[in-house]
C-alpha cells in the first residue's frame, strides 16, 4: 500500500507534478482537479471532494451530471463502505467527500488517498486508470486503520442523468419501493426504463448472472465489468448490482459492491471494475 506524502516540500514537489503532467486541466472553481485524456475519453478527478470522478466525457459528451447539489451527493462517481445498516446516512465524509491526497499522477491514471476516517477507522484509496479500448479501470483499497477488527466491503456509487435504460442478466433480485413495472424481464434478461413510471425513491437489488451489467441514455452506452456477482460475497443487506431510481432529484445511481471481509488491523478489502465507454 503507498503511503501519502506528508512533509511541506513533498506537497510543494506533488502540486508542481500535477501540474506538470495535466496541462489539460480545468476547472471553474479552481485549478485541483485533475483531468486524463487517451483517446476518446476524458475523466475529471477531484482531489478536493473525496478524489471523486466528477467527469467523464466520450467524444466529447458527458456522460455524469455535473451539476452539484449542496450537500454534494448528487453528482460524480464515489465510493462508500458497504453495508450502509452500520453508517445511515449520510455517508462517512472523510472517505466520500472531504479532500484526498494525490499519491501518483501519470499519462493516463491518478492514485489518490483518503485521511483515516474517526469513526470507522477507514482509509480508502482510489485509482482511475485509462485504457487503451475506451476503458477505465476502477481500484478500490479500504484498510482498516482503525483498533478493532471490522468488517467491511468497498461498495462503488455512480450517479447519472435520470433517464435511459438499464439491461442485465439477473437469477434473483428484488425491489425496495418499486411497483411491478420496475423491472421487465425476459428469462433472465433485466431491463428498467428511467421514465415517469417510477415514483418516489426506488431501489433495485440484483445478482449478476453474466457480466457486464449496461446503462444506455442519449446515444452512449456504459459498461460496468466485475468479477462480484454473487449475493454470498458482499455486505449483508446489499447485492451485487444496485440501481437506485430518485426522478424527483433528477438522477439515478449505478452501483457495484466487492468481496465483505472481516478485516484486522492493516488489512484490506479491495474491489476493481472495469467501465467501457461507447455509441450504443
Amino acid at each position: 500500500m503507498m503511503k501519502a506524502y506528508t512533509s511541506y516540500f513533498s506537497v510543494l514537489l506533488l502540486a508542481f507534478t500535477v501540474c506538470a503532467c495535466n496541462p489539460d486541466k480545468a476547472d471553474a472553481e479552481g485549478e485541483d482537479v485533475i483531468t486524463l485524456t487517451r483517446d476518446s475519453l476524458t475523466i475529471q478527478v477531484d482531489p478536493r471532494l473525496g478524489g471523486r470522478l466528477v467527469s467523464l466525457q466520450y467524444a466529447g459528451q458527458e456522460v455524469l451530471p455535473t451539476t452539484r447539489d449542496s450537500s454534494g451527493f448528487q453528482f460524480g462517481s464515489t465510493a462508500w463502505p458497504a453495508p450502509q445498516a452500520d453508517w445511515s446516512w449520510p455517508p462517512p465524509a472523510t472517505l466520500d467527500r472531504e479532500p484526498y491526497s494525490v499519491q501518483k499522477v501519470e499519462d493516463h491514471s491518478v492514485l489518490l488517498i483518503s485521511k483515516q476516517d474517526p469513526k470507522t477507522g477507514l482509509v480508502l484509496q482510489k485509482r482511475y486508470r485509462l485504457g487503451p479500448n475506451s476503458d477505465i479501470g476502477l481500484t478500490y483499497w479500504l484498510t482498516n486503520k482503525g483498533d478493532s477488527i471490522r468488517s467491511v466491503g468497498a461498495w462503488e456509487v455512480t450517479r447519472l442523468p435520470y433517464g435511459g435504460e438499464f439491461s442485465f442478466y439477473s437469477d434473483s433480485l428484488r425491489v425496495e419501493r418499486g411497483s411491478a413495472e420496475t423491472v421487465q424481464s425476459q428469462d433472465s434478461l433485466r431491463r428498467i426504463t428511467v421514465d415517469d413510471r417510477h415514483e418516489g425513491k426506488v431501489k433495485v437489488f440484483a445478482d449478476l448472472d453474466s457480466i457486464p451489467a449496461v446503462y444506455t441514455h442519449d446515444g452512449i452506452r456504459l459498461e460496468k465489468h466485475t468479477v462480484v456477482s454473487d449475493y454470498y460475497r458482499v455486505a449483508p443487506g446489499q447485492a451485487p448490482l444496485e440501481i437506485y431510481l430518485d426522478q424527483e432529484a433528477g438522477f439515478i445511481e449505478f452501483e457495484l459492491h466487492g468481496d465483505y471481509r472481516r478485516l484486522g488491523y492493516d488489512e484490506t478489502s479491495t474491489l476493481r471494475t472495469k467501465w467501457v465507454v461507447g455509441r450504443e
